[in-house]
């Protein structure tokens, strides 16, 4: 069973209370490749705050993380590469038009990227003849576009439909024909470019998704989304659910949502992201940040339905480990929380207290979000 819900929402407010101190780099001297993967590009007269893919895919070394480091600032953008060929015997990762939809949603402005240096994969498995790594984005196309943002006086959704319209196919060609030039440099070969113009085609035919912001293409992904197994997530508690959220210029995205969890006791529905430790006390660090930062857009929610009908609802983060013993429910009072730390000391690290203090003022400064620590289930 699959629950298909429509939502509205008009504008984003959040408090990050997790995100890291970002260094800061010049404009001047500013290269994609060599700066950490989020900071602050300093401009003569402000600054942007930016973070950086390695690859196209969302499920690949936690963009969303390095995203939620830097939602305190006023302005932020994201630099994405349109595909990563790793070569024929790796992946082959192509941007989605659902990763557009949230950096739209959530007002993040969009560098479109490509890899232009390689070298081979040395290693000597049977598997990896045909593997390229150390891949460097071109710092110019980047550079480029970060100047354009830093000089733009509209909405990230509005430079995201002109960047998208006006520059993506010159990207991908670009994109596609340096994965040629590095494969004769290398000797290593990549994924067939009849294959990558077929697709490069099929977007150009349906080009007015993009150009409308309308995003329908989506929804077919959206609905593999959520026919895939999750194995190393912990998801027992809901059922999966389709979003198709509308924004104030008339724009409708499909998203994904792992689970939600109705309580028919509160008449309510929970949104909820589940992150789950197998051994120790809390998920990592890196995994309850892509959980918060999932739940940034659904928490902002303004109003949503099912089946035309108006449902309340929440966002839950819920957070689960070997050696959690009771549960807690933020936000709460603090004698609360250092009761919850007496009960479970010696199970956790400084760090992790602080985390969990932190936590409490997330849920507290931000709507329609709780955050649920809890054992794991036998």
């Amino acid at each position: 069973m699959t629950l298909n819900f429509e939502g509205f929402i008009k504008d984003v407010q959040y408090k990050a209370f997790l995100a890291e101190d970002l260094s800061k780099y010049d404009y001047a001297d500013f290269n994609i490749n060599e700066v950490q993967t989020s900071g602050k590009i300093v401009f003569p007269d402000g600054e942007i705050s930016f973070s950086k893919w390695v690859s196209p895919k969302r499920t690949r070394s936690y963009p969303f993380e390095r995203l939620y480091n830097t939602f305190n600032s006023p302005m932020r953008l994201t630099v994405i590469p349109v595909l990563k060929d790793e070569g024929l015997d790796g992946d082959l990762d192509r941007i989605q038009y659902s990763t557009i939809s949230w950096m739209n949603l959530l007002n993040i402005y969009i560098v479109l990227a490509y890899y232009d240096k390689a070298s081979k994969n040395q290693r000597p498995l049977q598997f990896s003849r045909n593997k390229i790594t150390s891949q460097e984005f071109n710092v110019d196309v980047v550079n480029d576009q970060i100047l354009k943002i830093s000089q733009y006086k509209q909405s990230a959704l509005h430079w995201n439909r002109s960047l998208v319209e006006d520059s993506f196919v010159n990207i991908y060609k670009l994109a596609l024909e340096s994965y040629e030039r590095i494969s004769k440099e290398t000797g290593a070969k990549v994924h067939n470019r009849d294959t990558q113009e077929q697709y490069l085609a099929t977007i150009m035919r349906d080009f007015e998704n993009f150009k409308n912001i309308s995003l329908r293409g989506s929804k077919g992904a959206s609905i593999r989304e959520i026919q895939t197994s999750h194995g190393f997530e912990y998801l027992s508690d809901g059922i999966k659910a389709t979003f198709q959220i509308e924004n104030y210029l008339g724009g409708i995205y499909y998203l994904t949502a792992d689970e939600v969890i109705q309580d028919e006791k509160e008449n309510i529905f929970i949104i909820q992201e589940a992150k789950n430790s197998t051994e120790g006390f809390l998920p990592s660090l890196s995994d309850i940040k892509d959980g918060l930062f999932k739940l940034i857009l659904y928490s902002n929610l303004d109003s949503l339905r099912l089946d035309s009908n108006p449902v309340n609802f929440r966002s839950r983060l819920k957070l689960t480990g070997k050696k959690i013993s009771g549960s807690l429910s933020m936000p709460c009072d603090k004698n609360l929380l250092v009761q919850f730390l007496s009960e479970n000391k010696g199970n956790y690290s400084k760090r992790e207290a602080e985390t969990l203090r932190k936590l409490n003022q997330e849920a507290s400064n931000n709507q329609k979000l709780e955050i649920q620590i809890s054992p794991n289930k036998p």
